[in-house]
């Protein structure tokens, strides 16, 4: 059996990315296809047989690949994969538009259907797009959003990451699928150090996740607030926070894991598709404060691994971390919860979804 991995784009490194990898310890001599590809993520992946799109020559020039949208869809053609038997694709954009031939079996593991496409696209464009070309690029994503669908007709069969994105891959492309939950690694976050106080939010620093609230909040408490992660909302984020919160930038995961380890709690205020934190959080021995949306229902259970809040607004959240502060959750009880979405689990299960549906 000759399997093909593709994957979005590989200009940064984070839950997705860590999917791919495991994909590719399953299946170790399958070459990853991807739109771009950034060096300076080399490390992740050495020694992979990586083939990148001719959008690749355009990124060394101008590496911002979200301006890229427009070439997507052609370069996407420019893919072969006629030698192979089965292409598993990891996508949260359009590297499931792939095209693939007849005899070729084409799974794709969805993270999301593209967000700026189906229900955020008007929040998108007010926020990501200069007004003078608004209404050239609602034109251009109307059109992207049916040929989207269109390529999701082509896929074999569709992984969902979740039910959340279960719900979406029905709604959106009136596909089923089947659900294998990503994994948190078990073995590289473990409790390392004391609890000393601190709480802790961490992630990329983008407008979508809420971080702005979490500052608001803990400006209001006077309680110790460490900021773990770098993003374009840095500078506000810091601008507008008081002397009890500390921004840590950018850290190993080694650092990450002592500071998931000695924080009182993990605040979580954002809508995911599902969402690794708050199982690292929790296979180091912290609770998470989460809001009630999204993948954070499928991965934490209230009162013995998190407290969730209903509205992304100050009060609830205020009422969340009151209430977590009543709570004494059991190190063996997210122990046990991270367990269950172990790497060991999630490779098992794609296995056995491949060979199932080669049979």
């Amino acid at each position: 059996m000759k399997v093909a991995l593709a994957h979005d784009s590989l200009t940064q490194y984070g839950g997705a990315e860590r999917v791919l990898q495991a994909l590719h310890e399953i299946y170790p001599d399958a070459p990853v296809f991807t739109l771009v590809y950034d060096q300076k993520l080399k490390e992740h992946f050495e020694g992979w047989r990586i083939v990148s799109s001719p959008l690749q020559y355009l990124y060394r020039i101008f590496p911002r690949f979200q301006f890229m949208l427009p070439f997507i869809p052609l370069a996407l053609r420019f893919f072969d994969f006629s030698e192979f038997d089965v292409v598993i694709s990891s996508s949260s954009t359009f590297i499931r538009a792939i095209h693939v031939p007849k005899q070729t079996v084409h799974i794709n593991y969805c993270h999301t259907p593209a967000r700026f496409l189906w229900g955020e696209r008007e929040a998108y464009i007010q926020s990501e797009v200069p007004a003078l070309f608004r209404p050239f690029i609602k034109l251009y994503l109307k059109w992207m959003q049916h040929w989207d669908f269109k390529a999701a007709q082509r896929v074999d069969y569709f992984i969902a990451n979740s039910r959340n994105v279960e719900n979406r891959i029905k709604k959106y492309y009136q596909r089923d699928s089947t659900v294998i939950y990503p994994y948190v690694d078990i073995h590289a976050f473990y409790p390392t150090a004391p609890k000393n106080g601190h709480y802790l939010v961490a992630g990329r620093l983008q407008p979508y996740k809420n971080i702005d609230l979490v500052i608001e909040v803990f400006n209001k408490l006077k309680k110790p607030l460490h900021v773990v992660g770098v993003g374009r909302a840095k500078a506000k984020l810091e601008k507008m926070a008081g002397p009890n919160i500390t921004f840590l930038g950018w850290v190993s995961d080694e650092i990450l894991r002592n500071e998931f380890s000695s924080a009182a709690g993990f605040i979580y205020p954002q809508e995911e598709d599902f969402g690794l934190m708050p199982l690292e959080a929790n296979a180091c021995g912290t609770a998470v404060v989460a809001l009630g949306k999204g993948g954070a229902l499928e991965s934490q259970i209230t009162d013995k691994t998190a407290v969730f809040f209903k509205e992304q607004n100050i009060a609830s959240l205020e009422r969340a971390i009151t209430e977590f502060e009543t709570k004494k959750f059991q190190s063996e009880d997210l122990f046990a919860q991270a367990a269950k979405f172990s790497k060991e689990n999630f490779k098992q299960q794609i296995e056995e979804f491949v060979l199932a549906k080669l049979k």
